[in-house]
């Protein structure tokens, strides 16, 4: 989230990689489904709780350390109903040759 300030931490990690890095160990893929699309939130509340339940999106995160962010996230917020995110995830299914 840029808006925090935070990269992501390990780059490298991403479908293709895995997939490549899996079948160079040898497993067979069964199943690869990427999703990207929109993490829309409309309470600032709910916002701090993901950032709490999924620690690796700002590393560090605290609402004491980031207070000053999320003020004027509140306020955008408060003026449009909601934040919008862009979000993704992917699940890859492996398994060891019959």
């Amino acid at each position: 989230m840029t808006e925090f300030g935070a990269a992501p931490q390990w780059p490298e990690s991403n479908p293709h990689n895995y997939v490549r890095w899996l079948e160079a160990a040898g497993l067979r893929i069964v199943d690869r489904r990427e999703w990207t699309g929109e993490l829309r939130v409309h309470d600032i509340g709910a916002l701090v709780y993901y950032l709490k339940a999924v620690p690796w999106i700002v590393p560090g995160f605290s609402v004491d350390s980031h207070a000053s962010t999320l003020l004027r996230l509140h306020s955008r917020l408060e003026s449009s109903g909601s934040l919008m995110f862009k979000a993704g995830s992917y699940l890859i299914e492996a398994r060891k040759p019959d």
